[in-house]
């Protein structure tokens, strides 16, 4: 897929996620990582087709739907969302699905908790890039062949998780990738520059190939018991992969809180 359509896919799905409310330029360049260049001229195109309609308070609104079709990798949409309800419902967090286009990470499904005690800035459309070592990253880049990332992937961009955010040599990071047990569970339990921790597993499809990523995501506050929090947010994604892998139905404790 060439650059230019990638960026206009994940315009037009912004877009349209926003039909209802409306979405300012302003918004589109933070929510889609786009240059705003690119998102202001992609803008004046569609509006100047006739897809736009701009608002007095200068809000656009989509004159279209736009959404990609029911399954991700083979697996139903609506059983990944039902996933991502039952970590959130289970573990009174966040929990997103993630997949990974070329080398960005792209927010399928963001489902919160009323109770969580942080909100997300990512949401559904949200796109990142893979550069920063943290476990969603790390986790999906497992997946992507080390001669592939030498080979187009900027390796010299990798920097490293939390507000200090150094960057990290190819070299280091191509160790801490190679690591990664693409069936467990990976997690930075000193969270981010946002102050949000993730735990995540990965979801693959019938024939072993990646699909995507399910997280846990909560702020990254000191924990009274890490041994157990982790044991106990591993325990509940595990079961849930397996679940969703094996198209078996959810359990009873896969959907409702155990607390």
């Amino acid at each position: 897929m060439s650059d230019n359509l990638n960026r206009t896919l994940i315009l037009l799905e912004h877009l349209s996620a926003a039909k209802a409310e409306g979405v300012t330029v302003a918004q589109l360049v933070e929510r889609t990582n786009l240059a705003s260049s690119t998102v202001y001229r992609l803008v004046q195109e569609l509006e100047a087709l006739g897809y736009l309609r701009k608002a007095d308070d200068r809000r656009l609104f989509p004159k279209f739907l736009f959404e990609q079709g029911k399954n991700i990798g083979g697996i139903d949409i609506g059983r990944l969302t039902e996933a991502c309800q039952s970590v959130s419902s289970r573990l009174i967090v966040a929990s997103e699905f993630i997949a990974l286009r070329r080398e960005n990470l792209f927010w399928h499904i963001a489902e919160e908790h009323p109770q969580q005690s942080i909100r997300l800035r990512a949401g559904v459309g949200f796109v990142r890039g893979a550069y920063e070592l943290d476990c969603i990253t790390r986790m999906a880049l497992a997946h992507v062949p080390l001669k592939t990332i030498e080979a187009k992937w900027d390796v010299a961009a990798f920097f490293d998780v939390g507000v200090s955010g150094g960057k990290v040599h190819w070299e280091e990071a191509r160790d801490r990738v190679a690591a990664v047990d693409t069936n467990d569970m990976q997690h930075d339990l000193m969270g981010n520059a946002k102050g949000v921790r993730r735990f995540c597993v990965a979801i693959h499809g019938a024939n072993g190939e990646f699909v995507g990523l399910l997280t846990a995501a909560e702020a990254a506050t000191p924990l009274r018991d890490v041994e157990g929090h982790v044991a106990q947010v591993r325990a509940v994604l595990l079961e849930t992969k397996g679940a969703v892998e094996s198209g078996a139905g959810m359990t009873r404790s896969a959907l409702t809180h155990n607390g």
